[in-house]
């Protein structure tokens, strides 16, 4: 297998205080704190909420980041209204977040092969609507136990009656009927199959599983993927909804969770904040992206991971782990630690778990820094929480931003550094800066699954054919009017596909000479080539064709 480097060409990203990759960016930017108390419209945490944190089955937190405001228009996609009324909030996020990075990519109206097209999403704990149909289900149980209780044994046949049958209708009225749509619209493992249904992808499709750090393990597979040639494209990322009151009950009985907010790095940290978002990347090959004329926003240059082993528990990170994914990462590259410039760290605020990670980064980049410089460390978990299994795939779509946009990206609520980072090695970039340098730019993101399994990716800036064009582009979008030369010439322009299609190879090779004749010899110089080209695209496709790449009918 090659080693080729991997192009990030499309971004969509649903986020906390933000439904596009604009206003996530323009928030990082900011350093915006996008955390809130769960919403009204999520569920009442005065049923569940006890500040003692030893309350059984109660959260003893109530704040997270929360994605609000997102409406999912199902006619855009051609899905009947009974089937887009079963398919969950997850999978809703998803096909949107697809979409843009689709949209972004150019690759909604450009061509593309389907059957070299994979759909590799990762995901852990399925969608919050199971838990609520599961109810339905188990209000039968619910009735079982009541039954069999002597107050209600004791009330005459009809109050029992009455009490079961609106205790049915209560629940009932506020969960949707379960139908023969109901499970493939929430399970995590149909979140990819949707896509490539949606999307008419006929390349792999799957739903990875590896805890917090299940989009790393989609990224892994997407890149080993397109290294051995089994699909030409990926439509990969992380995807999590799951801010269900079991959850928050769950995590704080571990004791993982803060009440007051998320401090990565800082010495108040005391726990993550739960959080959920969609974030979504395309990746192909950086020769196939270059050829194809693709903007690329960052490369990635190799994926490190490991598995924790033996160590003081399943949940407790294991230093010698870490340790092992990022010396597996930098095996891939033929550059030191002391290239990076910075870190997106998995950096989840807990202060046990902050400071082992820092020191396992100490003893991996701390050889390799030389005269005064100090690695940048950062946490997107210190705006908008951990998004568990979508974390790494938002650290990844956060860093493929800072390195587009030559910016260092902010990491908040960092005042006072926890007590374990060394202050020589390391320094927490706490504002937005300007991203000098004279070499290529490169930054390193980690993500560290619950049950011991750790990834680390190596990423840099795209320097090749075109990238000043791109980057030009998008910082002066918003201001500057594009102006076009309609008879600019031929070599100035990118080449167009002009298409024939018959019903046998003669009926093409008739159709190509009547064209040439009647319309490719008197080709108009405004436009030659599209005005011709791509009507030939949205023909209907026979048996036979040809497609012919060019940039001038000579």
């Amino acid at each position: 297998m090659n080693n080729e480097k991997i192009a990030i060409v499309g971004l969509g990203i649903i986020a906390p205080k933000a439904l596009n990759k604009e206003e996530f960016w323009k928030n990082v930017l900011e350093g915006r704190n996008c955390i809130s108390e769960v919403p009204a419209d999520r569920w009442d945490w005065k049923l569940y909420y006890s500040e003692d944190h030893k309350a059984p089955d109660k959260t003893y937190s109530k704040i997270g980041g929360f994605i609000e405001g997102f409406k999912f228009d199902s006619i855009r996609y051609k899905i009947p209204p009974q089937t887009a009324a079963q398919i969950s909030r997850l999978q809703q996020l998803t096909i949107e977040a697809v979409r843009m990075a689709l949209e972004d990519s150019g690759y909604d109206r450009k061509p593309f092969d389907p059957r070299m097209a994979a759909a590799v999403i990762g995901n852990a704990m399925g969608a919050m609507r199971k838990e609520m149909t599961d109810l339905r289900v188990y209000k039968f149980y619910n009735e079982d136990i009541l039954k069999k209780t002597p107050a209600f044994a004791s009330l005459p046949a009809e109050k029992r009656e009455a009490m079961i049958r609106e205790y049915e209708a209560g629940l009932d009225a506020g969960i949707i009927n379960i139908t023969e749509d109901t499970m493939p619209g929430e399970l995590s493992n149909v979140t990819a199959g949707r896509i490539a249904n949606i999307f008419n992808l006929n390349g792999p499709n799957m739903t990875m599983d590896a805890a917090c750090a299940s989009s790393m393990a989609a990224l892994d597979y997407a890149v080993l993927g397109l290294r051995a040639g089994k699909f030409d494209m990926a439509i990969t990322g992380g995807a999590d909804e799951m801010m269900s009151p079991p959850a928050y009950v769950k995590f704080c009985k571990i004791g993982a969770l803060s009440a007051e907010g998320s401090y990565s790095f800082d010495e108040r940290a005391n726990g993550f904040v739960m959080a959920e978002a969609v974030s979504i990347y395309i990746l192909k090959r950086l020769s196939d992206a270059v050829r194809d004329g693709d903007k690329i926003y960052a490369l990635i240059n190799s994926v490190g991971a490991s598995s924790d082993g033996k160590g003081k528990g399943i949940t407790a990170p294991n230093p010698k782990g870490q340790k092992i994914a990022i010396e597996n990462a930098f095996a891939g590259v033929d550059y030191s630690p002391a290239d990076v410039d910075f870190v997106e760290a998995h950096g989840t605020a807990t202060k046990v778990g902050d400071a082992a990670e820092v020191q396992v980064l100490q003893e991996v980049f701390g050889p390799h820094m030389s005269m005064g410089k100090k690695l940048g460390l950062t946490s997107i978990k210190s705006q908008i929480g951990h998004t568990k299994a979508a974390a790494g795939a938002m650290g990844i779509v956060k860093t493929a931003l800072a390195i587009y946009n030559k910016t260092l990206p902010t990491s908040i609520n960092c005042v006072n550094p926890n007590p374990g980072i060394n202050p020589d090695l390391f320094r927490v970039i706490t504002k937005a800066e300007e991203w000098k340098k004279t070499g290529i730019r490169r930054a390193n993101v980690s993500s560290f699954g619950f049950g011991g399994t750790n990834f680390h990716v190596t990423m840099e800036e795209y320097t090749g054919p075109g990238h000043q064009q791109h980057a030009k582009a998008s910082a002066e979008a918003a201001h500057a009017e594009v102006v076009e030369n309609p008879k600019a010439s031929f070599a100035g322009i990118q080449g167009e596909a002009v298409t024939f299609t018959g019903a046998t190879p003669a009926e093409v090779i008739s159709q190509a000479k009547a064209a040439s004749e009647s319309i490719v010899s008197k080709w108009p110089e405004a436009y030659p080539l599209s005005s011709f080209a791509q009507p030939s695209q949205l023909k209907a496709k026979a048996a036979w064709g040809v497609a012919i790449v060019a940039k001038s009918p000579k």
